[in-house]
C-alpha cells in the first residue's frame, strides 16, 4: 500500500493495518513523525520513485488541488504507473458541486503562495476529473461518491477559524502543537458523537446533494503479471 502525500502518516496507519505501508511526501518534517510505522520517502508526487506495477492499492486524500496544473495530471499518472493491474487507487479532492462550494471559508489556511498547504485550485468538478482519468487509457472508474454536504463542513470552518486565529500552518507537523490545547482536548471528546452525524449526513444527503469532498475508486486495467516457477 503506498499513500502519496501521506503527510504524518493518519490515514497510512488507520488505513494500512495488515499492509506492507509506504508513504512520501515532500515535508520531512511530517514523515519524521511516522517513525518506523511504515516506509517513507521524501519525495515528489508527481515523480513517483517506485518501479511500475508495484502497489495493490494506492491511496492520495486531498493532494492533486496542491499541485499546480499539469502536475495533478502527471501525479495521476504516476500512480497508475506504479499501481499492479486490477489495483486501486483512491483519490479524495475537494468538490465544486456542493452546497458551499465556493464559500471563501473553504479556503481557509490554504490561500498563502509559496505556503506547503497553498491550493492551485479550490476544488474539481467532475467534468475535469473526468478529463483527468479519460487521458490514461487503462484506468477506469469504478466507484464516485460525496462526503461533507453542511454540518461536517461547518465544524470543520469553525476548526480551521480556531487555529489559524493564533497558529501558522507551515506544514502537516504543524498540527502536533495543539495536542494538548484545551479546545483540542473538546473536540476530542466530542469526536464520536459528531462523526456519527457527519456518517448520517453522508448517507442521507450525499447521494442527491454532493458535497465538499468527492471520493474516486479507480481501478488499473489490465492482466496480473503472472508469476514464474522454476
Amino acid at each position: 500500500m503506498l499513500e502519496v502525500g501521506c503527510g504524518v502518516g493518519y490515514l497510512l496507519i488507520q488505513l494500512g493495518q495488515g499492509w506492507e505501508r509506504f508513504g512520501i511526501d515532500r515535508e520531512y518534517n511530517s514523515l519524521r513523525m511516522l517513525h518506523d510505522q511504515a516506509r517513507v520517502v521524501l519525495g515528489n508526487a508527481s515523480s513517483l520513485p517506485f518501479p511500475d506495477r508495484f502497489f495493490d492499492l494506492v491511496l492520495c486524500s486531498e493532494v492533486l488541488e496542491h499541485l499546480p496544473e499539469p502536475e495533478d495530471q502527471a501525479c495521476l499518472t504516476e500512480m497508475t504507473r506504479v499501481l499492479k493491474p486490477g489495483g486501486r487507487l483512491l483519490i479524495t479532492v475537494p468538490s465544486l458541486e456542493g452546497l458551499r462550494a465556493r464559500s471563501p471559508l473553504r479556503n481557509l489556511g490554504h490561500e498563502q503562495p509559496g505556503s506547503g498547504e497553498y491550493h492551485y485550485r479550490i476544488g474539481y468538478t467532475w467534468e475535469s476529473l473526468r478529463s483527468m482519468i479519460d487521458s490514461i487509457s487503462d484506468l477506469r472508474l469504478v466507484e464516485r461518491c460525496y462526503s461533507m454536504f453542511l454540518f461536517s463542513e461547518l465544524v470543520m470552518d469553525l476548526l480551521k477559524w480556531i487555529y489559524f486565529r493564533k497558529h501558522t500552518l507551515k506544514d502537516q507537523a504543524s498540527l502536533s502543537a495543539v495536542r494538548d490545547s484545551r479546545i483540542y482536548q473538546i473536540y476530542r471528546k466530542l469526536f464520536p458523537l459528531l462523526h456519527q452525524l457527519f456518517l448520517l449526513e453522508d448517507r442521507l444527503l450525499c447521494p442527491w446533494l454532493k458535497g465538499h469532498i468527492v471520493i474516486l475508486s479507480l481501478e488499473r486495467q489490465g492482466t496480473p503479471p503472472c508469476k514464474m516457477f522454476f
